[in-house]
């Protein structure tokens, strides 16, 4: 006598009706609404934020002027911590050799330093910027100033 199986006399009295269910994931339902087996829609992607600008090594730097004198440009370096500045030609290096000056964008107004980092020409914002000088200041005793000798030798208006 041959013994079968249960499964085997399933499967072959029709009973792919039982495990049908297990291979057809991927079929139609026929209980949905005409067009309710819509694919899901693609998901949205947005592109990532860019990335912030990169925060320079002493912020405390401005770049407050330049000018050229025989054919070479000087710069007015400002660092805002110290109080102090300097003027700089390219190749020339201030604060301990930690701030060099590489190159010059006439175009932009705009100093390359040492180190990948650049400055932008400073705007004035409507008052008076400090930019070093090379002379020496004098002091001077606040509100005295000396009488000029015109001012003495003008006689008051006559009236008549």
């Amino acid at each position: 006598m041959i013994r079968l199986s249960v499964i085997t006399i399933m499967l072959l009295c029709g009973g792919g009706f039982f495990f049908e269910p297990l291979f057809s994931q991927g079929a139609e339902n026929p209980f949905l609404r005409p067009g309710g087996n819509k694919p899901a829609p693609p998901p949205v992607v947005r592109p990532a934020p860019p990335p912030p600008a990169p925060i320079p090594r002493n912020p405390n730097l401005e770049f407050r002027g330049y000018f050229k004198f025989e054919n070479e440009w000087h710069f007015a370096i400002f660092d805002k911590a110290k109080n102090e500045g300097v003027w700089l030609r390219k190749g020339e290096s201030f604060d301990d050799g930690k701030v060099e000056i590489v190159g010059f964008d006439e175009k932009k107004d705009e100093v390359r330093l040492k180190g990948g980092m650049s400055l932008a020409l400073k705007t004035p914002d409507n008052r008076v910027m400090s930019v070093p000088s090379g002379q020496p200041s004098k002091t001077t005793k606040t509100g005295a100033r000396p009488p000029s000798p015109a001012a003495k030798s003008i006689p008051p208006p006559r009236r008549r």
